[in-house]
């Protein structure tokens, strides 16, 4: 629904000029979009999103919305850029109970009831991705795999890029808020990817500062290494 608006929005756009007005007007539609619906069919639910206002009755709430209406906003006026997504999940307390990561720039939503880890793409060297800054630590891990490291936006993006089989390891050393990982985290450990804060620690959400010490999704057969350099670098 949103990510089929924002895909229809950019399309409408394309020739636009102001990609500040039109990134705020993505934000804003794919939120009312979300919101709206939640709200007509869970009411009693609370939503904790990016460009919504803070309702601190989620801290005492059973379910709650972690939602994050377009991530990588800066790349989604970009032609041709399938750098964004769409993410909404479902916390019980502090636990997900269910998620769901949209790519409409490839036309693919990620699920946690559905997905699996892809079988990984046959290369000569594993492939590190991170963000376009802060990849520091990233640089570190993909010295110590002797693997590519390449850049990619999108929080959802780049954890479904190792869910594919894409790439194999993402390292986001920088903090981050709880829409941007929230449902990429659960989707990727629902397929089967190791997903820890960058310390090594299980991520819990819906906290009352509800950020994240950034983000680490690994294929299993890397998840040793990329611990060990993470551990050392640190």
């Amino acid at each position: 629904m949103a990510g089929a608006a924002l895909v229809d929005l950019k399309e409408r756009r394309s020739r636009s000029s102001n990609v500040w007005a039109l990134r705020d007007e993505a934000d804003l539609l794919a939120h009312q979009l979300i919101a709206g619906h939640l709200s007509r069919h869970r009411p009693d639910d609370i939503v904790l999103s990016e460009e919504g206002a803070e309702d601190l009755r989620r801290l005492t709430a059973e379910r709650t919305w972690i939602i994050d209406p377009l991530d990588g906003t800066h790349d989604f006026p970009h032609p041709g850029s399938a750098e964004w997504a769409v993410h909404i999940a479902l916390v019980d307390r502090s636990a997900p109970l269910a998620a769901s990561v949209a790519v409409p720039g490839i036309d693919t939503v990620f699920t946690t009831d559905t997905v699996q880890l892809a079988e990984r793409a046959k290369r000569d060297r594993p492939i590190v991705v991170s963000g376009r800054a802060n990849a520091y630590f990233a640089a570190e891990v993909a010295a110590a795999l002797d693997a590519d490291l390449v850049a990619c936006g999108s929080a959802g993006v780049k954890a479904m890029l190792v869910v594919d089989g894409t790439v194999d390891v993402y390292v986001h050393s920088a903090g981050l808020w709880e829409w941007d990982v929230c449902a990429p985290a659960a989707v990727a450990a629902a397929a089967g990817a190791e997903v820890t804060d960058m310390r090594g620690n299980p991520i819990s959400y819906n906290k009352r500062q509800p950020s994240v010490e950034g983000l680490v999704v690994t294929r299993p057969e890397f998840s040793q290494a990329v611990r060990e350099a993470l551990d050392l670098a640190l």
